[in-house]
């Protein structure tokens, strides 16, 4: 019989790409539950629900043997659903295994090589310090396995690929020199994706923590370099101080009110059309030599990260495929028009 798996934040990057992985593997049945509308393509419509209110989520997890909470948001989006579910998980019959989505984000300014037993600093801003309150929460509840995940990156992630990607092509982003030596952390989401699978399956792993990331020292100006060569741009450009200046200072504060005028007012595909805001927040990150530890995550959960370059070369293929079908939908509609 197949294992009943209820995924919360389904419609999200890492969501979706768990569902499609359950959907491909013999043993699973993925439930999908998202916040804000219904996920198509699954084999199992699940609910549209608040993962913050206990007596919803208490129906979404009857009879299911395991949870995976993808859900992100805003602090109290993320602190109140591992709240809720430590609660009702509790209460199951079942004692469904929770695996729970944290981020590198709990180590907050940490230097140097970080494994799962540094302290958690929470340092950098209300999501860090959000991410460490859920995962006390989570840990509550004695059969969840902590996930810290990196940088995720690949074709549908927002954060990591398509806002550098964008900024790329524009020069906004290249060569930092020394603001670009810290160490990006990044994980694949594909990789992510299969590791949590076998999270789902590995025995006697609850109350642990992994690091999630690639293994090495890819600086965030090698990805800026692999990137833009894997999106036909060459090497890509290098930036002076006064323009990072400028891009953090000037730029960033008018594009940030533009997107959440643009919210208020405009359609959806009205605001991706607004150039991403970099903040400085960002370039500190850029700047960060922290290099998670993966080594518990390679022996226990046999990561096995796809080199970067290779997923880079996937990444940018992807978006220009889906770069291609956007360009094409008009034409065809303005066809049928005639």
């Amino acid at each position: 019989m197949k294992r009943r798996i209820l995924v919360l934040g389904a419609g999200g990057l890492v969501g979706h790409a768990v569902v499609e992985a359950l959907s491909r593997a013999d043993w699973a049945f993925p439930i999908v539950a998202s916040h804000r509308r219904r996920v198509t393509g699954s084999p199992a419509a699940g609910p549209v629900l608040d993962a913050c209110d206990e007596a919803a989520l208490s129906r979404a997890m009857e009879n299911v043997d395991a949870v995976v909470n993808c859900v992100a948001g805003d602090a109290r989006t993320i602190t109140g659903t591992a709240q809720a579910l430590a609660t009702v998980a509790t209460r199951q019959v079942l004692e469904p295994r929770v695996i729970h989505l944290s981020s590198m984000a709990v180590y907050g300014s940490a230097v140097g090589v970080v494994d799962e037993s540094a302290p958690l600093k929470g340092d950098i801003g209300a999501y860090s310090i959000a991410k460490i309150q859920a995962e006390r929460s989570a840990l509550a509840y004695g059969h969840t396995v902590i996930l810290r995940p990196g940088c995720i990156y690949g074709p549908t992630s927002s954060q990591w690929s398509l806002r550098i990607a964008r900024c790329l092509i524009r020069g906004r982003l290249g060569e930092l020199r020394a603001d670009g030596a810290g160490y990006c952390n990044l994980i694949y989401i594909d990789d992510l994706a299969a590791v949590i699978l076998r999270a789902l399956t590995c025995p006697a792993i609850e109350g642990q923590t992994f690091n999630l990331a690639t293994s090495g020292t890819t600086t965030w100006n090698q990805y800026f370099e692999q990137f833009a060569e894997a999106l036909g741009l060459g090497g890509g450009s290098s930036l002076t101080r006064e323009q990072l200046w400028l891009e953090m200072r000037c730029l960033a504060p008018l594009l940030k009110i533009a997107e959440l005028v643009a919210r208020q007012l405009l359609s959806p595909s009205s605001v991706g059309r607004i150039p991403p805001a970099l903040p400085p927040s960002l370039f500190r990150l850029f700047r960060q030599r922290i290099r998670l530890d993966t080594g518990k995550a390679e022996r226990i959960l046999a990561l096995a990260p796809t080199p970067v370059h290779e997923a880079l070369r996937a990444t940018a293929a992807s978006m220009r495929e889906l770069e291609a079908s956007a360009l094409q939908r008009p034409a065809s509609g303005r066809q049928g028009q005639r």
